[in-house]
This record gives C-alpha cells, structure tokens and sequence, in this order.
C-alpha cells in the first residue's frame, strides 16, 4: 500500500509562519532619543517612573535616592527595571547634565517594564510583552 502526504494551503501558510515564532531579534524596537532627554533612575542605576524624581531628588545620608540620568541624542533610551550601568544594554548617558542643553521628557513608549520570554508550549515557542505598570 502506497501512503501519499498532501499538502494543503492552510498546512503550507502554517508551516511558514513558523519561523516567526523563534526570531532572534532580541528586543530589536528599542526607542532611539531623537533629542537630549532625562531618565529617573535609582540609587543602584535601574529606571524607575520619571515621576519620582519631579517629587524627590535628594540623596539621603544612607546614600540612597533617585537620580536623573541624562540621555544624548540619538542614544537607547532605558525602559523601567533596565540597568543603565549594564553594558550588555548598551546604554549610553551620564548623571550630570551638559551645560546649556534642555533635556526632554522621556518618550512614553518606553514608560514600561521589560518581561522575559515565557514559555508558550507547543513547538518550541515562546512570547516576550510589555507590561505597563509603574514601578
């Protein structure tokens, strides 16, 4: 007996929507300034909502406190949670301002929070979001 596989149109558009599934991009939509721009970070470097540093930017005799973190043009600009000292992020600003330049706000694309792949079940996939809470 002789056994025959066909191929459907619907099998054939699922198979090669696959490869979407595992990219390699990893976090490839980073938003990019496109002016100078000021970032709240804490005391240990990591973005928290730019909105605390409006209410508190003092720094505290335990040495803790919130911080502006200057972004250059044309620069990554770091999410909430992201450390801004990691060079695997590539960040690259500084805590003190250059003289006579006005920083921006930060975008509110990046006002959110990174997550990490979460397993998804079935062929290998895995999915990757964004949550919107505050920190």
């Amino acid at each position: 007996m002789k056994k025959q596989l066909f191929l459907t149109t619907a099998m054939a558009a699922t198979l090669t929507g696959l490869s979407g599934c595992a990219s390699g991009d990893d976090w490839g939509d980073d938003v990019v300034a496109d002016r100078d721009t000021r970032v709240c970070v804490d005391q240990n470097g990591y973005r928290v909502d730019d909105d605390r540093c409006e209410r508190d930017t003092r720094i505290h005799t335990d040495g803790s406190g919130l911080f502006w973190y200057y972004v250059g043009r044309g620069s990554r600009i770091p999410y909430y949670g992201d450390p801004v000292r990691d060079p695997r992020y590539g960040f690259k600003g500084s805590y003190f301002p250059t003289k006579g330049v006005n920083y921006a706000k930060a975008p509110a694309a990046t006002a959110m929070t990174r997550s990490s792949a979460v397993s998804r079940g079935g062929w290998g996939s895995s999915g990757r979001s964004f949550g919107g809470g505050r920190s």
